[in-house]
C-alpha cells in the first residue's frame, strides 16, 4: 500500500498500459487468435495519448514523440529479418503489412519504447543512471521474450531458428531484447530534455538503428 501511494498519476498510467499489453498476449495465447495482439496495442497506446491529453505531461509528451520515430523505424528491422535473413515469420498482419511487419508492430514498439524510457528516467530520479541502464537491460532480457512464448500458441510469429533455445524463444531473441532495452535507456537518459522535441526524434533514430543493428548482431552471433 505505501508503494501504491508513491505512485503519481503518470506512473498508473505506464503502468496499466503495460497490464494491457501483457494481458492482451496472454488472451491471444490461450485464445489463438492472434488479432487480439494488434487490438490490445491500440487500446494501451490509446490510454497512453489520452493520459497525456489529461495531464498535458511534458515527459509523457516527449516519450510519445521519441517513441513513434523508434516504432516506425524497427519497421526496417523487421524487414531486414523477414525477407534477408529469413529468421522470422508473421503468420496474421491484423489486416495489413507495413513492410514486411503486421500493421500493429510500429505500436507494439512505440509502447515498449515509451513505457522503459519512462521507468529508464523514474529509475534515475532515485539511483545512478548507470544503475538504471542496467536495470532496464537486464528487465528488458527477462519480461519481453515472454511476448515471444505467447506468440507461439496466439499464432502471430515465429522464428525458423532452432538451436540455442529457451523454451520457444532463441537466445539471439532475448540478448536482442537486451540490447534494445539497453539503447532505450541509454538513450532517453542522454536526450529526454522538456521541450527539446528535436532531441526526442534524434533519440528516436539512435533507437531505431540501435533495435536494426543488434538484432543483425546477435542473430550473426547466435542465431
Amino acid at each position: 500500500m505505501k508503494i501504491l501511494r508513491t505512485l503519481n498519476t503518470q506512473d498508473r498510467i505506464i503502468i496499466s498500459s503495460m497490464s494491457i499489453t501483457l494481458g492482451g498476449v496472454m488472451i491471444g495465447a490461450l485464445l489463438a487468435r492472434p488479432y487480439v495482439f494488434g487490438i490490445s496495442a491500440l487500446i494501451a497506446i490509446t490510454l497512453l495519448i489520452v493520459g497525456w491529453c489529461i495531464t498535458r505531461d511534458l515527459r509523457l509528451a516527449w516519450l510519445l514523440l521519441f517513441g513513434l520515430v523508434a516504432g516506425v523505424m524497427e519497421l526496417l528491422s523487421d524487414w531486414l529479418h523477414v525477407e534477408y535473413l529469413n529468421s522470422l515469420v508473421y503468420t496474421d498482419y491484423f489486416g495489413f503489412r507495413l513492410l514486411a511487419s503486421p500493421s500493429y508492430m510500429p505500436i507494439g514498439w512505440w509502447l515498449t519504447v515509451v513505457q522503459f524510457g519512462y521507468l529508464a528516467l523514474r529509475l534515475s530520479e532515485r539511483w545512478p543512471q548507470w544503475i538504471s541502464v542496467i536495470l532496464i537491460t537486464v528487465l528488458g532480457m527477462s519480461l519481453p521474450p515472454w511476448y515471444e512464448e505467447f506468440a507461439a500458441p496466439a499464432k502471430t510469429w515465429y522464428y525458423t531458428t532452432d538451436r540455442l533455445m529457451l523454451s520457444r524463444t532463441p537466445l539471439w531473441v532475448i540478448f536482442t531484447y537486451g540490447s534494445c532495452m539497453f539503447f532505450i535507456a541509454t538513450m532517453v537518459l542522454l536526450c529526454y530534455r522538456t521541450r527539446s522535441w528535436g532531441r526526442a526524434v534524434l533519440g528516436g533514430i539512435f533507437v531505431g538503428s540501435g533495435i536494426m543493428f543488434s538484432g543483425v548482431l546477435w542473430f550473426a552471433l547466435l542465431g
